[in-house]
């Protein structure tokens, strides 16, 4: 289901405590404020609503547990609308003018690319729950310091899982398929080097096409001329199901995947149990994998039933987790709020707080599958081959796939 019914341009720009206040506790002057930019409409507008319910949930857990030192921290809360551009100013807007110590998201590849060098040039760790695009933690992966971390597996991760289920399957005839975006471009890069490191040649394709398109019949075409066995696509889920809608319509009875875009909410929305029956996508979490998991996943359900419950489970989970390192890392750090107008001391902090998250060794509890440490030095991506598999979409429902 879909969490349609919210507020979603009402809590956009605005800033909520998201915690109760202790009785007769005067607020600070300064609270301590952390950002969070993700898509709230536009094409990726699921991504963004199931992990603005984890965002918001962990920040109502720490601020019930008495917050930073007693006062709640408080969400500065954008919507950039898919649109790269409108990330840029969102991150922008929240470093200089919202001074908030730390900012999580985006949910969308290609705004993140667009916004991961204002993070790094203002030393401002941002903790990306969805987006998925290898180069967003790879790009400044040599610097001393990278200020991007991820809770979330990057396409690279994604497609050894994909190129494990061919081989295993024993597939020859590979079609490859991307759209336009950055984020469709990163991930046909992806696919080709793992595949030539695979020794799998790509017997039709690159084909490109736009998000927006409505017919992929010239692109399948040419993957039905190639007698392909497998088809590989790069694809958010609307377009996703024009592939299916076109792979149908031209005959085209091969299986096919994508990365965990393919699992979003609207994928079965927009096509219904009987064509997205088969799709194949990547996943990493369930929601019955751990105690943990379980029982975040019921609270979800609990807190959110009125817009859908935990209608996207990986995408909520993922950000919860994620806000949770962030807030982890503001405890060790502990600034003073009386100092964060301090344009030089507020600097101080945030590259304090980036040390802090990649230094965090005991994170015992949580929902996805990371491990304690789930950051060092050289490695910024808390989720790794461990963590996930593929699935199958089956009578309106996400399985593992055999």
């Amino acid at each position: 289901m879909r969490a349609g019914g919210w507020p979603w341009k009402a809590a956009c720009g605005l800033i909520v405590g998201l915690g109760l206040m202790v009785a007769g506790q005067v607020p600070s002057a300064d609270p301590i404020k952390i950002g969070f930019s993700v898509s709230l409409t536009g094409g990726t507008d699921d991504y963004g609503k199931a992990a603005l319910m984890g965002f918001k949930l962990a920040l109502k857990e720490y601020n019930a547990k008495g917050g930073y030192k007693g006062q709640p921290v408080e969400a500065v809360i954008y919507d950039d609308e898919t649109k790269p551009a409108k990330g840029v100013e969102n991150v922008t807007r929240l470093i200089t003018r919202d001074n908030v110590v730390a900012i999580v998201g985006p949910v969308n590849s290609g705004v993140a690319l667009a916004i991961i060098d204002i993070a790094q040039k203002q030393q401002i760790t941002l903790m990306d729950t969805i987006a998925t695009a290898e180069d967003i933690t790879k790009r400044y992966a040599k610097e001393p310091k990278n200020y991007v971390f991820r809770v979330s597996l990057n396409d690279g991760i994604q497609t050894a899982f994909m190129i494990d289920y061919i081989q295993k399957r024993g597939f020859k005839k590979i079609g490859l398929m991307h759209d336009s975006t950055g984020w469709g471009q990163s991930g046909r890069d992806t696919a080709l080097r793992l595949l030539k490191e695979a020794n799998i040649p790509v017997a039709a394709g690159p084909e490109v096409f736009d998000q927006n398109d409505t017919d992929m019949t010239p692109q399948l075409t040419k993957m039905k001329e190639a007698n392909v066995e497998f088809i590989m696509a790069y694809s958010l889920a609307p377009a996703g199901v024009q592939i299916a809608k076109s792979m149908q319509k031209i005959g085209v009875a091969v299986p096919w995947t994508g990365t965990w875009g393919l699992l979003a909410p609207n994928f079965l929305r927009l096509g219904g149990k009987e064509l997205t029956n088969g799709v194949m996508a990547v996943t990493s979490y369930t929601t019955d994998h751990s105690e943990n998991a379980k029982k975040f996943h019921a609270w979800v359900d609990k807190e959110y039933a009125a817009e859908g419950g935990d209608f996207w489970p990986v995408a909520t989970a993922q950000t919860y987790d994620g806000t949770r390192l962030v807030l982890r890392a503001l405890d060790k750090v502990a600034p003073d709020p009386a100092r964060l107008e301090d344009r030089t001391y507020m600097k101080e902090v945030r590259q304090k707080i980036r040390d802090a998250v990649e230094g965090i060794d005991d994170f015992t509890q949580p929902v996805t599958k990371m491990k304690p440490r789930p950051f060092t030095p050289d490695n910024h991506e808390s989720l790794g081959r461990d963590s996930g598999f593929l699935a199958i979409w089956r009578d309106g429902k996400v399985i593992r796939a055999q």
